[in-house]
């Protein structure tokens, strides 16, 4: 079973560098390419903090203690890169889809003064914006009432003040 674990931090290794030059000499785009090198680290490093954890478990029950706890310590080690990179993937993902939102308030907003109707609205943020009619409706009910618009309204003008202000 230790050998088992043991195979398991090699391949982990072995993986992220066959996999880490095989998409290096690939033609990716940048964008893809990226996307492939933080899906070979998050597999590499899971892989490795799952074995290091076997490995240094039952070095600890042999009795190799400081095996055992080298093993756990690099695993931990592992399991807390990942997390921060899922972390830090969350807040880039909630940032954008924020970002999103006011770029979206900012131009319904635009065309609820041009004197544009709803459903103009509705099939722009359908068709162009590619909404589901379900969002659309939501994020149209949910400007429309006056304490979230003014609410946004204020948001928007201190994000145009900071830009200003840079």
């Amino acid at each position: 079973m230790l050998t088992l674990a043991y195979a398991g931090i090699a391949f982990s290794l072995v993986f992220y560098v066959v996999f880490g030059l095989a998409v290096r000499f690939m033609e990716l785009t940048e964008k893809a390419r990226n996307k492939a090198r933080l899906v070979i680290l998050i597999t590499s490093m899971f892989v490795f903090a799952i074995s290091g954890t076997t490995a240094g478990v039952l070095n600890l029950r042999l009795g190799l203690t400081i095996y055992g706890v080298g093993f756990l310590v690099f695993s931990s080690f592992a399991v807390f890169i990942v997390l921060s990179i899922i972390i830090e993937l969350h807040q880039i993902n909630t940032r954008v889809r924020m970002r999103r939102f006011m770029v979206l308030f900012d131009i319904v907003d635009r065309f609820r003064r041009e004197g544009k109707s709803r459903d103009e609205i509705f099939t722009y943020l359908t068709d162009s914006q590619k909404l589901s009619n379900r969002e659309a409706s939501d994020f149209l009910e949910f400007i429309s009432d006056p304490h979230n618009h003014q609410f946004l309204c204020d948001v928007n003008d201190k994000i145009q003040e900071a830009k200003r202000l840079r």
